[in-house]
């Protein structure tokens, strides 16, 4: 295969560290993802054993603290971590991994208090426990202050009712950073509160999950809350607060996809190369 692993190609913004770790994260494609990534695309998901690994190796607490058993790395980092992954060409593979470190277990962070943290990072880091962020909706996409699901409070626990939709890491996630209207009164962007759902909450379900023609390897579900019981210490920051965690991680979202996009860009070019080289000659 055409290759650009040679120094003078390396970008002059990346540090001995940084390199080690791009050349750590192309070896795991090579060894661990490519050879077995066929039989997930069939499957329709990713195992939870190359997760575990995927932990095992450090890649989920790339920018977590040292504190909470992650490696204090910068943005540079994580745009490594998703390039190479898209690289693999195996995008259900790299967005299963991705939405768990840099879309949903980012929330339990940015937002969650000291004993939400202390209870969940170290998890979501070893790759004990896999997340997922269900904003999402059948009526309400992007448009997070348009979200449909209710969460209304009774004593101290709040009782959650609505659908998500095209949640990844739907049906293998443990843990789902739910976004839900807590006053529809309110202003919109002051209505949303996010919450803490563990599965096996009475009330929470997989609706189902989605067959889809790509990144089949990343498993894709409808959730459903139906009077699910959520206790109050798993609301995730502020009560009303949560539009604005979801806009704020946002700006990190669209980063890390437009380095797992430049991967898979390279890789095209590269595969394309391969094909036309030798029969030009």
């Amino acid at each position: 295969m055409t290759s650009f692993d040679n120094a003078a190609r390396s970008p002059v913004f990346f540090d001995e560290e940084l390199l080690m770790l791009r050349d750590q994260v192309r070896r795991f494609v090579e060894t661990e993802i490519k050879p077995h990534a066929d039989a997930w695309e069939e499957a329709g998901r990713t195992p939870r054993s190359l997760l575990r690994k995927m932990g095992e190796l450090g890649f989920f607490g790339i920018r977590y603290p040292e504190a909470l058993g992650g490696s204090a790395l910068d943005q540079r980092a994580t745009v490594i971590w998703a390039e190479e992954l898209g690289r693999s060409t195996y995008s259900g593979v790299a967005i299963t991994a991705l939405v768990h470190t840099d879309m949903a277990s980012v929330h339990i962070y940015n937002a969650g208090n000291d004993a939400q943290r202390a209870e969940w990072i170290p998890r979501c880091i070893s790759g004990e426990a896999i997340t997922a962020v269900a904003v999402t909706e059948p009526g309400a996409g992007s448009d997070v202050k348009g979200i449909a699901t209710r969460a209304r409070r009774d004593g101290d626990d709040y009782i959650l009712n609505g659908a998500k939709m095209f949640i990844t890491n739907g049906v293998e996630a443990d843990l789902y950073c739910v976004a839900a209207k807590t006053d529809p009164e309110a202003r919109p962007s002051q209505s949303v509160t996010m919450f803490l759902v563990e599965k096996g909450t009475p009330g929470f379900s997989v609706a189902h999950a989605l067959d889809k023609h790509g990144w089949r390897s990343s498993d894709t579900a409808e959730l459903s809350f139906a009077d699910a019981r959520v206790p109050a210490r798993n609301v995730l920051g502020r009560e009303g607060g949560g539009f604005y965690e979801i806009m704020k991680n946002f700006q990190n979202e669209r980063l890390v996809i437009g380095a797992m996009a430049m991967g898979e860009a390279q890789a095209a070019i590269e595969l394309t190369l391969d094909h036309v080289v030798p029969r030009a000659q």
